[in-house]
């Protein structure tokens, strides 16, 4: 699995690839933007694949903003793809720690 993250990151196309159906699962209203709700739904997924503990509504705000670059209140791909690369470099992380 490490292999195949590392392939992902490495590959722009890969990466837009994996970044994108992300993007399409997680905008469940099709509007071509995430809005909190939304986030709020893979942050909990997200830490449940990953047996963390659930996101705090502060935590949701916080990486909402963080993500946010333009502060229209929403996330586009673009900076979606951000979340997508931090989580990626996490999971990569968590298997090296484990090995």
């Amino acid at each position: 699995m490490s292999r195949t993250i590392l392939e992902i990151l490495k590959s722009k196309g890969k990466f837009n690839e994996v970044a994108k159906i992300a993007f399409d699962c997680v905008d469940t209203d099709r509007s071509g933007l995430i809005d909190a709700s939304e986030l709020e739904k893979i942050m909990v997924q997200i830490a449940i694949d990953m047996g963390a503990d659930p996101p705090t509504k502060e935590d949701v705000v916080e990486v909402m903003e963080h993500l946010d670059e333009d502060k229209s209140g929403k996330i586009d791909f673009n900076e979606f793809k951000i979340l997508i690369r931090d989580v990626l470099e996490a999971m990569l992380e968590d298997k090296d720690d484990q090995n």
